[in-house]
């Protein structure tokens, strides 16, 4: 999301003029075992008559570390340098009043997950290519499964502080469930095999039709299926791997390396404690929000699912949630039996989308506060619609 900023010295623009057209987006990525190096290009213009500073919001994997950021117009490049934040506020604001092109990449001080950049003195009808490089390292997922992750959206948050949905970086951007502009696609992913023997065996996306090209020896590399994909969701890439592999797999290059192991279920079960009692909380959003679509209903659906598949003798909550909290019992968890179910039954079939605003900070809170006890495991599900501004201050 690139937008010009409401207060911009070089512009003064209405809000229907306040959008830098955004002309291309490409995404490239490699794999190589658990870590990802990827590299994102967006191609931005200026059709405003005057020069504009801009605001560039852009997500990232929490877990990602930005090691490169460049902006190009026309045949100047500048290469980003990294300082102490005010400093380099200052510096930027300097270079502004001064008439000059100027550059600011920074984290959203509410959120691990969101980058900004700001765009200053962007002349009229000129294109500014932003490329930013960053490392991640994969998730594995569901026993066998290692999942990339590229986000490509921003979605509405709600913010504690204003009560209400805000936009990132001050903007007063209009959240939209699709865009005109198009997204293209390739990643690189190293074979993990040693000799003739290969530890992956599927490669699919569960959230775009793709295809895969066998013919290089030591790589595949993915493609998207469809011209002209929208970015409308996040991608995800699922690399699933052979139950015969070995337990850690070793990535080296010229100045790092990287080594990861992978418990198997046996190893898993020899350390699990089969005496210990499983706690489950679910924290339900019961916020405006959640009228909308049914999504309330689906909620009560999915918890009622959750209810009956509980194990006997755990212990378990539920806590619903909006600008307040209430928990459907006093104590932290109550045994699970026939007369505790039909309590936890009775709740969720009443459950409404009554209670005001996202307000995640109390409801964790009051489980912090209340440790699980000696032997016992703690499982906390959250049921929402949304996300939320202060996800630092959350953490």
């Amino acid at each position: 999301m690139l937008r010009i900023k409401q207060d911009s010295q070089t512009s003064v623009l209405t809000q229907e003029q306040g959008f830098v057209p955004l002309k291309q987006v490409n995404v490239e990525a490699t794999i190589r075992s658990f870590a990802a190096d990827v590299t994102i290009t967006q191609i931005f213009r200026n059709d405003e008559k005057q020069p504009i500073e801009a605001v560039y919001c852009f997500p990232i994997e929490e877990q990602a570390a930005i090691y490169s950021f460049t902006a190009r117009i026309d045949d100047r490049e500048i290469v980003a340098q990294l300082k102490e934040k005010k400093e380099a506020q200052q510096e930027y604001n300097n270079a502004l009043q001064q008439g000059h092109g100027a550059y600011l990449l920074e984290q959203d001080e509410n959120s691990q997950d969101n980058f900004i950049i700001n765009v200053g003195a962007l002349p009229p009808s000129k294109e500014c290519t932003i490329t930013i490089a960053y490392v991640t390292e994969l998730d594995f997922v569901q026993g066998s499964i290692i999942r990339f992750v590229v986000p490509t959206t921003i979605a509405p948050r709600y913010n504690p502080d204003k009560g209400n949905i805000t936009s990132p970086a001050g903007t007063n951007s209009k959240y939209v469930q699709s865009t005109p502009y198009t997204i293209d696609f390739r990643c690189r992913i190293d074979k993990m095999g040693r000799s003739q023997e290969e530890y992956i065996t599927r490669i699919n996306s569960p959230s775009h039709p793709i295809q895969i090209d066998f013919a290089q020896q030591d790589a595949y590399v993915i493609t998207f299926a469809q011209q002209n994909t929208h970015l409308d969701r996040d991608i995800l890439i699922n690399i699933e791997l052979t139950d015969k592999r070995i337990n850690t797999i070793v990535a080296v290059e010229s100045n790092a390396v990287m080594a990861a192991f992978i418990p198997t279920e046996e190893d898993c079960r020899q350390i699990l404690n089969n005496d210990q009692i499983n706690e489950f909380i679910f924290v339900v959003d019961c916020s405006g929000s959640m009228q909308d679509e049914n999504k309330i209903g689906l909620a009560r659906q999915a918890m009622l699912v959750f209810l009956k598949s509980l194990p006997i003798d755990c212990h378990f909550n539920i806590i619903r949630f909006g600008t307040q909290y209430k928990s459907l019992f006093t104590e932290i968890t109550a045994i699970y039996n026939e007369e505790n179910a039909q309590k936890a039954e009775q709740l969720i079939n009443g459950m409404k989308a009554d209670l005001g605003g996202t307000e995640l900070m109390g409801p964790l809170q009051w489980i912090e506060q209340h440790s699980p006890n000696q032997g016992r495991a703690r499982q906390i599900f959250l049921l929402t619609d949304g996300e939320i501004s202060n996800v630092t201050e959350v953490l």
